[in-house]
């Protein structure tokens, strides 16, 4: 942007002379400015620079409103923003509160009305094939189970080597559990496990005398043991697994022919 140049007036006032820009100093201005001022009214010429990118000027008053308008409004969006987001959280925390009491409610109520109990078993039989004296013999145990569960099934699946008879401290042999599935509330269910003697090992002389003594009985007392994975079930759906361990204790009046179960206690217990 090219200087403006404002033109005034000057009645000779040597003040007006004194504001106009300074030249350099060389001998021929000296001789002009010791000359007369011409007659009349000279002109005295003012040069004033405006930058362009400087404009000096006062705001109305109006414009600190507005700008304090904009300044609420801004800090009023951002507390409603900040107000929606809370309440978008309490909603979802209070939803997942509700949810999660409902879902352990339902927990709650199914464990207790579906609790699992273990298996009751009882001796009912032993009996005892020898065809040789010095041959092993083999025991079978017949037990009854009944399933204390009034709206639950059992699966018992079958495991081999898994049972186990003995006598005091020694060992009678081992045996596979056939495996067993009971209704809700069966009591009528009868399985066997057949007890094979190591042949490798000499059976008991107390044991071997209440087998070959058909005059005599002579009592024997007697452990069997058995394990199994334990299933229970609602219809179709399977709702805990266990592990099952049945200890039986009995004594039995002989193992000879004519074999009476005397005394017995059975203990199962889930792991």
């Amino acid at each position: 942007m090219e200087d403006e140049r404002v033109v005034a007036s000057s009645a000779g006032d040597p003040r007006l002379l004194s504001s106009t820009p300074h030249a350099p100093t060389t001998p021929y201005n000296n001789r002009l400015m010791n000359l007369p001022p011409p007659p009349g009214h000279p002109l005295a010429t003012y040069v004033v620079q405006v930058p362009k990118d400087q404009i000096y000027r006062v705001p109305p008053p109006e414009n600190a409103g507005i700008v304090e308008r904009h300044r609420e409004a801004a800090k009023n969006k951002g507390k409603k923003s900040k107000r929606k987001c809370s309440r978008y959280l309490i909603c979802i925390a209070i939803v997942l509160l509700v949810i999660g009491v409902l879902v352990s409610g339902a927990i709650a109520a199914v464990y207790f009305i579906f609790t699992p109990k273990a298996p009751n078993f009882t001796v009912s039989k032993l009996h005892v094939k020898q065809q040789k004296q010095v041959s092993p013999p083999t025991y079978d145990v017949t037990l009854k189970a009944k399933n204390p569960n009034e709206k639950m099934g059992i699966h018992c699946k079958s495991d081999e080597d898994s049972a186990t008879l003995t006598f005091w401290t020694k060992n009678l042999g081992f045996g596979d559990f056939p495996g067993l599935e009971q209704k809700p509330g069966d009591d009528s269910s009868i399985f066997a496990i057949k007890i094979h003697a190591l042949k490798i090992k000499v059976v008991p002389p107390n044991v071997q005398k209440s087998i070959s003594d058909k005059k005599t009985k002579r009592q024997i007392s007697l452990k069997l043991k058995f394990e199994s994975p334990l299933v229970f079930n609602v219809w179709f759906l399977k709702l805990w697994k266990k592990d099952m361990t049945v200890n039986c204790a009995f004594r039995v009046s002989t193992m000879a022919q004519g074999t009476k179960i005397l005394s017995q206690n059975c203990k199962t217990k889930l792991s």
